[in-house]
């Protein structure tokens, strides 16, 4: 009886060893699964890097005309309305005046802006009844600094953001004398045929201030930054590789450095839990 109590032991020890076995087996592969990083690639590019100066102005009306009554008088019908679009000569007011009927005409195309006057009211020279605006150029006023002046001329063209939106201008007037601040008068023009962009609102104005030639260029998101010292992962064949990079210039997301060829798919996602050689799983990126 006692040998097969113990022989029924040892195989329950043995069993238990095997199951224990199986199951180290199967938490290091999971384990191994697990050390699979998902991650993000983005391919380094071989391009010019232009570092830009923002520079904030206001948009206005590239021209505003006012109109306004030749003699004083009675305002007896109002033939337009705010946002209305005139051409030049369209009637905009009929008034009645002490030598008779009289029609308030637009010397310009364009948009009426600022009509602040109904039937009824009395009108004379001394005010303008209306301002009659062209909208389908917008113009931006900003200053810039003597330094800046040197890197501006007109006809150049220039990004601007207004309201999150990207636009492109062109240079059209340069001050040649500083105002009383010491800066320098610059105006620039954007087509708004659209009609996207409304008069007197910020206008993010970027000025190529330097020019980083034929350098390497990646996101600067992948740039990780350890004991003074930057590098970056790049991608081949599933499996990462730790490289330290020379930073040349940053412009906003897009930096130029040194120590990666152009075509490498450089990590943008997901390597700050990377370690050299670890396997990876690209899951995106371009």
């Amino acid at each position: 009886m006692k040998k097969i109590i113990l022989g029924f032991s040892f195989v329950l020890i043995v069993s238990l060893l095997a199951a224990c076995t199986e199951s180290n087996d199967a938490a290091e592969n999971e384990e191994q699964e697990e050390r699979v990083v998902a991650v993000e690639t983005e391919e380094a590019v071989e391009k010019d890097l232009v570092i830009d100066k923002s520079i904030y102005g206001r948009t206005a009306p590239n021209h505003v005309a006012p109109v306004a009554v030749q003699t004083p008088g009675e305002v007896k019908e109002v033939m337009v309305e705010n946002e209305e679009e005139v051409d030049d000569n369209d009637t905009i007011l009929k008034i009645s005046t002490a030598v008779g009927s009289q029609n308030v005409r637009s010397t310009t195309e364009g948009e009426v802006i600022n009509l602040l006057v109904n039937k009824g009211d009395m009108v004379d020279p001394e005010e303008p009844v209306a301002m009659v605006a062209d909208l389908d150029t917008i113009k931006i006023e900003f200053s810039v600094t003597k330094q800046l002046l040197s890197l501006i001329s007109e006809d150049d063209k220039v990004n601007v953001f207004i309201e999150d939106k990207e636009y492109e201008a062109a240079i059209t007037n340069v001050g040649t004398l500083p105002n009383e601040t010491g800066l320098y008068s610059v105006i620039a023009t954007v087509d708004n045929e659209k009609r996207e962009i409304l008069p007197g609102v910020v206008a993010d104005i970027r000025i190529p201030e330097k020019k980083v030639e034929t350098a390497i260029l990646i996101p600067t998101s992948a740039i990780v930054n350890e004991e003074n010292k930057d590098f970056i992962f790049t991608v081949k064949e599933n499996v990462a590789t730790r490289q330290e990079i020379k930073v040349l210039e940053t412009e906003s997301d897009v930096t130029a450095v040194e120590g990666i060829n152009a075509g490498d798919q450089v990590v943008t996602t997901g390597q700050l839990t990377l370690t050299d050689g670890a396997e990876v799983n690209v899951t995106g990126g371009e």
